[in-house]
């Protein structure tokens, strides 16, 4: 009977252990369901402060943009940024603070957000709110810039239309005219041209001097090294390879041949619609505009065809035989893309501020000069970028690359500026200084005797100077400009240095691809 009670007491006690699990797991849910309740409002803590610091951040570094200059459009920048990136807080957030400061001093912009997040479940243990604050500081970096562009030979060739595809390059231009030491004036049509007139017509000019002359010297000057003769231009076919056509000469879209002249009249009898070579087309016949008045500046130029077959070599055209021609200042031309190269990096400059930042600007083809060394007024080097003359020569991207190694690490160079050479292109580079094998002295000085070695030689050496850049401490950006570059050398220079390539296939992209750096290079997060 004892063991019978005994089993008895041992099931009793099993059921009281029973009884007590529904009263522990219940307080036990009620505690998880309190964590998890608890966990939602930490949640709204975690992003609230996360989404606070991007805002303030991405805040700072639009405001930034703006600095040094216009705090006014610099604050709108800054409370434009947060709306779009503070919605949470903006929405959610109670007692919403943003301010925006501008320390004394220099180019930098402090950005504070502040908000209390109300709780829902967090009240239970007495905590009604959170506060979340964040500080953003974006200022834009001390900069020496070296600007180095490329005035080789191909910077003008898309002025002017090819006709001729010789050995040589021959082109439409309208001619370097001697004024006023070769008494002729620029040639333009000085009446009508129907479309529907015959093959060979009469056309009457405003002078036709420039067609006729005699002189060697005044031919070379006004047409080219092929026109270093006495006989006149529009009886003579150039020397070079090939056989150009005598007396070509262009009108809007329609070649012409010259088979007459008549100075006293100043007509040329000539045969429309001309077979372009270059092109391997017809050009049609087409209404041409002329006038007697010499204001009316919608009156059509006469282009002729010039070209080189000396100097400085086979391929390249000669620039300075357009006209107008002053060659005091970067206006004779036109000079496409040169022209539009010489106003975006006018119009690039005006991204830094001269309290702060300093420019130096360099030029160069087969060889290349400092044309101004950094300096901190900017209207100086604009004003040097209007004394770059015609383009002509090769492509000696190496020597560009040490001649902004030289401007940004040399005179008037600060110890604690960012150090930048941004180097603009047309081509790819096929020109070396001295001789095929690379002497770090030869890229210290002048280029003596730049030779064409080949792309492989030419882009040892690039790679030469892009290294003596990165261990110089100054970072490389490139901008490739049009269809004939070489875009993976020109990027992996750029990279080398920690910098960036940025390709711009015409003149329309040359301004991004300018804002572009801007942006890349002066404008970083503090704190």
């Amino acid at each position: 009977m004892q063991s019978i009670k005994s089993r008895f007491r041992g099931r009793g006690r099993g059921g009281d252990e029973r009884g007590q699990t529904l009263p522990l797991f219940a307080a036990g849910l009620i505690g998880l369901i309190g964590l998890v309740a608890l966990s939602i409002d930490v949640g709204r803590l975690v992003w609230a402060r996360t989404q606070m610091q991007a805002a303030v951040d991405a805040a700072a570094l639009a405001a930034a943009q703006d600095m040094p200059n216009g705090t006014s459009a610099a604050s709108a920048a800054a409370t434009s940024y947060w709306t779009k990136n503070a919605t949470f807080i903006t929405a959610q957030g109670q007692n919403v603070s943003f301010t925006t400061t501008f320390p004394t001093g220099n180019k930098a912009v402090n950005i504070t957000g502040q908000a209390d997040i109300p709780t829902f479940f967090a009240r239970v243990f007495g905590i009604n709110k959170w506060h979340v604050s964040a500080t953003g500081t974006a200022a834009s970096q001390v900069l020496d810039i070296a600007l180095v562009l490329d005035i080789s030979g191909s910077m003008c060739m898309a002025s002017y239309e090819e006709t001729e595809n010789a050995n040589s390059i021959y082109l439409m231009s309208p001619g370097r005219l001697s004024i006023p030491a070769g008494g002729f004036a620029f040639p333009r049509l000085a009446a009508d041209i129907s479309a529907s007139t015959g093959s060979s017509i009469t056309i009457t000019l405003n002078d036709v001097r420039v067609f006729t002359s005699t002189s060697s010297s005044t031919n070379r000057s006004n047409f080219g090294d092929g026109w270093n003769s006495t006989t006149p231009y529009w009886q003579r076919t150039p020397s070079g390879g090939g056989s150009p056509r005598a007396g070509m000469i262009q009108i809007d879209d329609e070649l012409f041949k010259i088979t007459a002249v008549n100075v006293a009249a100043n007509q040329l009898t000539v045969t429309r619609a001309q077979w372009n070579n270059a092109a391997n087309t017809p050009t049609l016949k087409a209404y041409h505009h002329g006038s007697t008045n010499a204001a009316d500046t919608a009156r059509a130029y006469i282009w002729a065809l010039h070209g080189t077959d000396t100097a400085p070599s086979p391929d390249q055209p000669y620039c300075d035989k357009a006209a107008p021609y002053q060659a005091t200042t970067t206006t004779n031309g036109p000079h496409e893309p040169f022209d539009s190269m010489i106003s975006n990096a006018k119009y690039f400059t005006n991204f830094f501020n001269e309290a702060y930042d300093k420019i130096g600007l360099a030029s160069f083809s087969s060889s290349g000069t400092i044309n101004y060394n950094l300096i901190s007024n900017f209207s100086t080097i604009r004003s040097q970028m209007d004394s770059i003359l015609v383009p002509q020569g090769g492509t000696n991207i190496a020597y560009a690359a040490a001649l902004g190694r030289r401007i940004s690490t040399g005179s008037g160079a600060r110890m604690n500026s960012k150090k930048i050479v941004v180097l603009l292109t047309d081509g790819m580079t096929n020109t070396v200084c001295q001789n095929a094998t690379y002497s770090q002295s030869n890229y210290d000085g002048s280029c003596s005797s730049p030779q064409s070695p080949g792309t492989s030689t030419a882009y040892s050496h690039l790679t030469s100077e892009a290294n003596r850049l990165k261990a110089a401490g100054v970072t490389l950006y490139t901008i490739g400009l049009g269809t004939a570059v070489d875009d993976a050398n020109l990027q992996a220079v750029a990279e080398l240095t920690g910098g960036k390539y940025f390709k711009s296939p015409t003149t329309a992209e040359l301004d991004d691809a300018f804002q572009n750096i801007a942006a890349e290079t002066h404008i970083q997060l503090t704190q």
